[in-house]
């Protein structure tokens, strides 16, 4: 019975934080699904992008890259963009890898 009203009372919360949104933040609810929605999940720590260890991983292998092309000069905007690249491929994110397979199939291309 205990169970129940919390449930009840987890909901009515649920409920009135989704009412008080955007419309902006309701559709990005919906469009993930309500019931898949959770409002009291814990926010991601941003240390965990920086500190994990397939950041440390893409960090070194980027500083690998500029070390390799001695020609290239290394930019804080370029660096953040093939760190972001390298670290979604060491964690097999879709995006970073369809990126990854547009350079290969250009690279074909353009010879």
């Amino acid at each position: 019975m205990a169970d129940d009203k919390d449930r009840d009372e987890i909901e009515m919360r649920k409920k009135a934080i989704f009412d008080g949104m955007s419309k902006r933040g309701r559709e990005h609810v919906l469009r993930i699904g309500y019931e898949n929605w959770d409002p009291f999940m814990e926010p991601k720590d941003p240390r965990e992008r920086i500190f994990s260890g397939a950041s440390q991983r893409a960090a070194a292998i980027v500083q690998e890259f500029y070390r390799s092309r001695s020609d290239r000069e290394e930019s804080v905007a370029l660096n953040k963009e093939l760190f972001d690249l390298c670290r979604g491929l060491l964690q097999g994110e879709p995006r970073a890898q369809t990126i990854f397979e547009f350079c290969n199939w250009f690279a074909g291309q353009a010879r």
